[in-house]
C-alpha cells in the first residue's frame, strides 16, 4: 500500500522548482551587472571631474605663481611709489587748474567799456553843443559839457536813453551858465550858455560763476575749475544736478551752499536739496560755491579694491 506520492511526481516538482530558482538567479545577476556597470560609470565620471579640478587648479596656482613673481620684480618694485607720486601730481595739477579758471573769473567780471559808446556820443551830440569832459568806465558813464539851449541838453539825454545805452532811464542835470554873459545891460542870447551832466549806468551783463568744493582732512580743496556763464542784468540762472557730485573716484553729497561769500539760510539750503537746483535773479556778479562731503567710492573702484585684495 503506497502512503505517499510516487518518485516520479517528487522528480518533476524538485525539477520545476529548480528551474524557477535558476530563472530568477539571473534575473537578479542581470540587474546586479547593470548596476555594478552604472556605478562603474559614475565612479569613472567622478574621477574624471575631479582630475579636471586638480588640474585646472594646478594651472590657476602656477598662473598666481608667476604673476606674483612678476610683481616681486624690479620693474613692478616701485609700482606703488610711482602711483602715490602720480596721484599727488593729478592733485598739483588740478590745484594749478583752478588757480587758472579763478583767474579767469576775474578777468570774465572786469567789464570793459564799449567803443561803439563814444561814436553814439558823437551822434547825438548837436552842432550848437560841445562835452568838456566825459568818464566812461565798464559800468558808468558821465558826460558834461555846454550848450546853447535847454531843451538840446534835454534831447541830447532822451536819444541815449532811446538808444539803450542806460540800464535805466537817466535825467540830466542841466543849469545855466552865467559865467560868459556880456556885461551890457541887456542880455544877449548868444552869451546864454547852459551846463549840463549826464550820467548814469551802463547796460551790462553780469557773471555768473560756480565752484566744486569738498570737506577733507579739516581743509577745504578743489573738486574742480570754476565755471563762468553771462547773463544780463535782470535775467535768471540756474544750476542743476548739484546735490552729488563724481571727481578722482569719489561721490561726494551737497553739504552747504555759500552764495557771494554768504552761506545760504536752513530753509533756502531745504529748497536747493529738495529741487537739486540753485537759481536766483541777477543783479550783478553771483559767485556760488558748493561745497561737498565725501559720500562713497564709485563702483568701479570699489570693485578694483575687492580684486585686488
Amino acid at each position: 500500500m503506497t502512503l505517499f506520492g510516487s518518485k516520479k511526481g517528487y522528480s518533476k516538482s524538485d525539477i520545476n522548482f529548480f528551474e524557477e530558482f535558476s530563472a530568477s538567479a539571473r534575473k537578479q545577476t542581470q540587474v546586479l551587472a547593470v548596476v555594478v556597470f552604472v556605478g562603474i560609470i559614475a565612479i569613472g565620471l567622478c574621477l574624471a571631474v575631479l582630475g579636471y579640478c586638480i588640474f585646472r587648479n594646478i594651472g590657476v596656482q602656477k598662473d598666481i605663481d608667476d604673476l606674483n613673481a612678476k610683481l616681486a620684480s624690479d620693474e613692478y618694485a616701485g609700482l606703488e611709489l610711482r602711483a602715490q607720486a602720480l596721484q599727488q601730481e593729478i592733485a598739483d595739477k588740478n590745484r594749478y587748474y583752478f588757480t587758472l579758471t579763478e583767474m579767469k573769473r576775474f578777468v570774465d567780471e572786469t567789464n570793459v567799456a564799449s567803443t561803439e559808446i563814444i561814436d553814439l556820443i558823437g551822434e547825438n551830440i548837436p552842432s550848437d553843443a560841445y562835452v568838456t569832459t566825459y568818464n566812461l568806465t565798464g559800468t558808468t558813464l558821465e558826460i558834461q559839457g555846454l550848450t546853447f539851449s535847454y531843451y538840446d541838453a534835454a534831447n541830447i539825454c532822451y536819444l541815449l536813453n532811446c538808444s539803450d545805452v542806460f540800464a535805466s532811464n537817466v535825467v540830466p542835470a542841466i543849469e545855466q551858465d552865467t559865467s560868459m554873459r556880456g556885461v551890457a545891460d541887456e542880455e544877449n542870447p548868444i552869451d546864454v550858455y547852459y551846463d549840463f551832466t549826464i550820467s548814469g549806468n551802463l547796460v551790462s551783463d553780469s557773471v555768473i560763476s560756480i565752484g566744486h568744493y569738498a570737506y577733507q582732512d579739516n581743509t577745504v580743496v578743489a573738486l574742480s575749475g570754476v565755471s563762468t556763464e553771462t547773463v544780463p542784468v535782470g535775467g535768471t540762472y540756474e544750476f542743476s544736478g548739484i546735490t552729488s557730485y563724481t571727481a578722482g573716484g569719489n561721490t561726494y553729497t551737497l553739504a552747504s551752499v555759500s552764495i557771494n561769500g554768504t552761506p545760504v539760510s536752513e530753509s533756502d539750503m531745504a529748497t536747493i536739496t529738495a529741487n537739486d537746483s540753485v537759481s536766483g535773479v541777477v543783479t550783478g556778479n553771483v559767485q556760488i560755491s558748493l561745497y561737498y562731503n565725501v559720500a562713497s567710492a564709485t563702483t568701479e573702484t570699489v570693485a578694483e579694491s575687492e580684486g585686488g585684495v
